[in-house]
């Protein structure tokens, strides 16, 4: 619930606000930007959006959380059966979290397949969508370039821009809450 989330680092409120705010608009506008929510490990980036989802999703918003080298596995082994089933939920949830997009191995399958479509459909349609990730979006520019047979900068950079359009970027450097 967002009413447990941590308010005494001060260092982590004003992602806290964006969090509030958002939460307060959505009521009424249920075409908002999400969050890129990139920062220190532990800082409590995925616990802090869980807690904005599970919220909206009390609201009635259909969410999906999904870890995203999870989410490729899942998906590769589902390929012959429930794929387009799985690969549907996640493209139209009302509200989406990808968390730890990053710490995937990158392959022009789970970029351009995977992730571009599920982006370009939520970019087209409007859908609020959120990512957390210890990377930057230029670091992740650069990640998501490199394959294990290829350099494509153009390629990620239609995933940035896709990002871009879908998102607010946040930082939140904080204390490791898991120590």
């Amino acid at each position: 619930k967002m009413s447990d989330i941590d308010l005494s680092d001060k260092r982590r409120a004003h992602v806290i606000k964006w969090v509030k705010n958002f939460y307060s608009e959505y009521k009424t506008n249920e075409h908002l930007k999400g969050c890129y929510l990139h920062g220190s490990f532990g800082s409590g980036k995925s616990y802090i959006l869980a807690a904005l989802i599970n919220e909206l999703a009390k609201m009635g918003a259909k969410c999906v959380i999904i870890y995203y080298p999870l989410m490729l596995s899942i998906l590769k082994e589902s390929f012959n059966d429930d794929f387009d089933i799985k690969m549907n939920s996640i493209r139209t949830a009302d509200v989406l979290l990808i968390d730890d997009i990053g710490a995937e191995t990158v392959t022009g399958w789970s970029r351009d397949e995977i992730l571009g479509t599920i982006l370009q459909y939520r970019m087209d349609q409007n859908i609020p969508t959120f990512f957390t990730s210890n990377l930057t979006i230029d670091e992740l520019k650069v990640h998501l370039s490199n394959t294990k047979n290829t350099v494509d900068f153009v390629k990620s950079e239609r995933i940035i821009e896709r990002v871009r359009q879908l998102t607010e970027d946040l930082e939140l450097i904080s204390e490791n809450k898991r120590k």
